[in-house]
C-alpha cells in the first residue's frame, strides 16, 4: 500500500508542477491580503487566519474536488484498473497536499518574517500546527464525491465564492462572522480553551467519519452518461 501511496504522490507532484499558475496564485492572493492588513497584525498567532485559508483551499481543491474532477473526466478508470484502492488514492492525495501546504505556506512565511520580523521558530510551529490540525477537514472534503449528479465545475465555482467570502469576513467585526465556519476553525486553533477543544474534537470526529464514508463508497466510474 505504501508503494501505491508514493506512486500517487509522485503523479500528483508532477501534475502540480505543470500547473504553475495555480501554484503561484495560491501564494499570491494570501500575500496580497496580508500586505493590506500587515500593519494591524501584532503577533504570529493572528496569521492563523491566512494559514487556515491556504490549508482549507489546498485540502478542498486538492483532495475532494480533485477526486471529483478525475472521476468526471473518466481518467480514474485507468488508474484504478492497475490497483483498485480508494484508500491509497485518498492518502496519496492527502500527503501531496500536506507537502504542497508546507511549500506554499513556507514561501508565505518567508515574506511575513521579512516584513514583520517575527521569530522563525514561532512561525514554523504555528504553520505546521495549522496544517496538521486541519487534516480532519481534508477528510470532510471527500463528502463532495457522495453528491449525486454534481458537476466539478459547479462545485469549484461555489467553493471559490464561499471560501474567499469567508476569508474576507475574517478581517471584519461584522456579526455575520458568527455564521462563518472559517472564523470558528481559526478561533479553535487560536484559543485553546476547554470548550474549543471539545468543539474541535466533535467536529473532527464527524468530519473524519463522513470522509471515511466518502472514501469507502468512492467509485472511479463517472456518473456522467456518455
Amino acid at each position: 500500500m505504501l508503494n501505491s501511496i508514493l506512486a500517487y504522490v509522485t503523479f500528483n507532484i508532477k501534475a502540480l508542477l505543470k500547473n504553475k499558475i495555480s501554484f503561484v496564485w495560491s501564494i499570491a492572493l494570501p500575500l496580497v491580503m496580508f500586505w493590506i492588513d500587515k500593519d494591524a497584525i501584532s503577533s504570529e498567532v493572528e496569521l492563523i487566519y491566512w494559514w487556515v485559508y491556504m490549508v482549507l483551499c489546498s485540502y478542498i481543491y486538492g483532495i475532494g474536488l480533485y477526486a471529483l474532477e478525475l472521476r468526471e473526466s473518466g481518467s480514474l478508470r485507468t488508474i484504478f484498473s492497475i490497483q483498485r484502492s480508494s484508500w491509497s488514492f485518498f492518502l496519496g492525495n492527502l500527503l501531496t497536499q500536506i507537502l504542497f501546504c508546507i511549500i506554499s505556506i513556507g514561501i508565505f512565511d518567508i515574506v511575513v518574517i521579512i516584513a514583520k520580523g517575527f521569530l522563525i521558530t514561532h512561525i514554523l510551529f504555528y504553520s505546521i500546527y495549522t496544517i496538521l490540525v486541519c487534516i480532519p477537514f481534508a477528510f470532510l472534503s471527500y463528502v463532495v464525491t457522495l453528491l449525486p449528479s454534481v458537476h466539478a465545475d459547479t462545485i469549484r465555482t461555489i467553493f471559490s465564492v464561499v471560501i474567499f467570502g469567508m476569508f474576507m469576513l475574517l478581517s471584519t467585526d461584522l456579526a455575520i462572522n458568527r455564521y462563518n465556519p472559517m472564523f470558528y476553525i481559526s478561533q479553535m486553533l487560536m484559543q485553546k480553551t476547554m470548550n474549543n477543544l471539545i468543539l474541535y474534537s466533535i467536529v473532527s470526529l464527524v468530519s473524519i467519519a463522513l470522509g471515511m464514508l466518502g472514501i469507502i463508497k468512492f467509485e472511479p466510474g463517472s456518473n456522467e452518461r456518455r
